[in-house]
């Protein structure tokens, strides 16, 4: 349940196949991808929003109000389960590279985001400097759950956060009994009357653990707000 799930996107350009008669041909040149295909690749038909990150060689650790691990994070990397998210390399920052426009940075900017979210298409972005504070990042990321989804995130961090405990009760007690059986073993052999109990309490912990998957799923699936429909034109505006 703790681990930022990941894509890695990768655009590689195609040299066309040469036509009938054709000794050669061009051979397509690496460059930057328009802003609206880049988005395109990215989000590939994912309507969950988007959460984009660059890697950085001379920041390492400002990213880690995303990837750290600690128990205080928790909820950071539960909420990342409702966003597609995207990490992309150093070298984005480079003008050939097909997602620089991506993080290109703004007439206003004064540096280039280390992160930002958007809808799958690349509006309502909202960048952040990778250094943010817990609060700061929670606040964002609520504000585009509560956006594009039908179901109270709040409500669901909350009972997911129930689950972790549950598991790590689960795992607790799954460590002990196993320790029984090795003791047990050792002392009166794999052949012990006492091992068919233990065995019994292992798929009682096993039943509860998937009611916990099957609550886990529950939790995990909230559901994505329609898209907006345009607005027909009227007849008048038709006219005019």
């Amino acid at each position: 349940m703790l681990k930022v799930e990941w894509t890695y996107p990768v655009y590689k350009p195609t040299t066309p196949r040469p036509r009938p008669g054709q000794r050669t041909v061009s051979k397509q040149v690496e460059r930057a991808l328009p802003i609206e295909k880049a988005y395109m690749l990215v989000a590939d038909g994912d309507k969950r929003p988007l959460l984009i990150m660059r890697e950085c060689e001379l920041c390492k650790g400002t990213d880690h109000a995303v990837l750290s691990r600690t128990l205080s994070n928790e909820q950071t990397v539960l909420l990342t389960h409702w966003f597609r998210c995207v990490k992309l390399p150093p070298n984005v920052l480079t003008e050939k590279h097909p997602f620089f426009n991506l993080f290109k940075k703004g007439e206003k900017q004064k540096k280039v985001p280390h992160l930002f979210f958007s809808d799958p298409n690349g509006d309502n972005k909202t960048a952040l400097p990778g250094d943010q504070s817990q609060s700061e990042l929670w606040k964002v990321m609520f504000t585009y759950l509560d956006r594009c989804y039908d179901e109270n995130a709040k409500s669901a961090i909350k009972q997911l956060r129930k689950v972790l405990g549950a598991y790590d009760k689960l795992d607790a007690a799954e460590q002990l009994v196993r320790s029984r059986i090795d003791k047990e073993i050792e002392k009166n052999g794999p052949k012990s009357k006492k091992l068919k109990k233990f065995d019994k309490d292992l798929a009682k912990l096993a039943v509860e653990r998937e009611k916990l998957r099957a609550k886990e799923k529950d939790l995990r699936d909230l559901a994505l707000k329609a898209p907006v429909e345009p607005k027909p034109e009227t007849a008048n505006q038709q006219e005019g």
